[in-house]
């Protein structure tokens, strides 16, 4: 048996990381069931009272194994705990490259409110793994709450396509200069387009700012390797409005809180809510349509608004099929004393 050290990355705060263990147990479990390799007893454990999480495997690490691991969102480091003339070593293991853009993109924006880039790779990851799809399709991710595009980001760190609605128009302006700035500092063969995608009036009239972009000139000419990062100022509920019918494979987005803002769920009557129920009963038949057959919602909220359950009832009522048992059920946290964030993954 082959046994793995995971070090956890350091970068969490101090709150968070005091949960960050059984949320990286948790995110393991459900990424080990797509290892081409057989996995188990994963867990936490202490070494000179450095915190690990262990894995055992029958055979050693492949390649396609190494490159799932290599994108958990907890992952700082990896070793194997080799014996050696009856003593323990843990041997460094290189993590495999993946990162279409650098994954510094994240971080840089900064704003009140701003979820943990961590957290948010954490719920791209489970919302890929839990799905029909893997990182080897050409992926489309809709982040349909999407703020000022931390979770376009880092789908765009993985190369995947991305599309975010925000109601906030100042919102959405803010993360379309940003990432046009960040095009042009790391010098990425880009182009930009505005257009005009629902409404036959002024006042009806739906925007979307598209950007297609590559490393270099030669894959900007190439369909396959040419990416898109794009945003939309309009509302959610919406959405089969604004995109063909199954068009997306995973759909993440962090609900509003209630704390530093509410949720803007119904644009008609502006009314605006601390209970993200409301919201998702407006939109997830529009998410339903959008998304393609096998695919995954993974949404987070604050669990002291709203209860799981009554989401998960939301969910059922939609046509989803919500993941409730094992590690599905590990993920609900403290981020401060007024929000117990958790998430909810359902399938189509």
């Amino acid at each position: 048996m082959n046994k793995y050290l995971i070090l956890q990355n350091p970068g969490h705060n101090r709150v968070y990381y005091n949960f960050a263990g059984q949320l990286a147990v948790s995110e393991l479990e459900i990424a080990s069931k797509q290892l081409d390799i057989s996995c188990e007893n994963i867990e936490i454990i202490e070494i000179e009272n450095i915190r690990y999480i262990s894995i055992s495997c029958k055979e050693e690490l492949t390649t396609s194994a190494l490159d799932i691991l290599s994108r958990l969102s907890f992952i700082f480091a990896i070793y194997k705990l080799e014996k050696i003339n009856d003593k323990d070593y843990l041997i460094p293991i290189s993590k495999n490259k993946y990162e279409y853009i650098d994954s510094k993109i994240s971080s840089l924006l900064k704003y009140s409110g701003k979820t943990n880039e961590l957290f948010t790779k954490m719920m791209v990851n489970i919302a890929l793994h839990s799905s029909n799809f893997n990182f080897n399709d050409k992926i489309h991710l809709l982040d349909p709450v999407s703020g000022k595009g931390t979770t376009l980001f880092e789908g765009a760190v993985y190369g995947f396509d991305v599309t975010g609605i925000e109601i906030d128009s100042k919102a959405t302006q803010e993360a379309s200069l940003f990432f046009k700035k960040f095009l042009e500092t790391e010098r990425y063969k880009h182009s930009t387009n505005t257009r005009q995608i629902y409404g036959k009036t002024k006042s009806e009239a739906i925007y979307i700012q598209e950007f297609e972009y590559a490393i270099n000139k030669t894959d900007f000419k190439s369909d396959v390797l040419r990416k898109k990062f794009s945003v939309v100022s309009g509302n959610s509920q919406d959405a089969s409005k604004y995109f063909k019918k199954q068009n997306f494979h995973i759909i993440v987005g962090d609900l509003p809180y209630g704390i530093a803002h509410g949720n803007l769920a119904d644009k008609k009557f502006a009314s605006i809510t601390r209970n993200p129920s409301e919201l998702l009963n407006l939109c997830l038949p529009e998410w339903y349509k959008v998304l393609k057959p096998g695919g995954v919602v993974v949404v987070a909220w604050n669990s002291f608004v709203v209860s799981k359950r009554k989401l998960e009832e939301i969910f059922n009522a939609n046509n989803f099929s919500v993941f409730t048992n094992s590690p599905y059920n590990n993920f609900e946290h403290f981020v401060d004393k007024s929000i117990k964030r958790d998430i909810i993954v359902a399938k189509k």
